[in-house]
């Protein structure tokens, strides 16, 4: 009977931090994903999103998303951010197998902004779909 109350204890316990862990994964912002050079472009003729180059700058100068601010994600830091976590802010990287994009967004994320989104297609899939590149720093 003892090592029954010990096991179904040992289960509650597991249980009970389980739901607790779930709960604190539950509230952490989603990273949202945009497809598309057309759904980034939408997002910002609508309105007020902070686009991010998130490669180095030698990177950034050879082409980039017209607007898009340059923070390397090896460098980032909260400051780096938009002061408001509420912002709506988009990562982007190369595009295709580039995982920088995802992993900035990811971080940002983390540090708890809400409104956070990752452009997967990155400067590859813009230039594909005709849309304008800046260069320079």
């Amino acid at each position: 009977m003892r090592s029954n109350l010990s096991v179904l204890g040992l289960v509650l316990a597991v249980a009970f931090c389980g739901c607790q862990q779930n709960e604190g994964i539950s509230q952490k912002a989603k990273v949202q994903r945009l497809k598309t050079a057309s759904e980034l472009k939408s997002k910002m003729d609508a309105g007020s999103i902070t686009v991010v180059h998130a490669l180095d700058a030698e990177h950034y100068a050879k082409g980039h998303i017209p607007g898009a601010q340059n923070i390397d994600y090896e460098k980032m830091t909260p400051d780096m951010l938009p002061e408001q976590k509420d912002q709506p802010i988009v990562f982007y990287c190369s595009g295709g197998m580039c995982p920088v994009g995802r992993m900035a967004a990811s971080k940002a994320a983390k540090w708890g902004y809400t409104d956070v989104w990752e452009y997967h297609g990155g400067i590859k899939d813009w230039k594909r779909a005709g849309m304008p590149v800046e260069k320079g720093p």
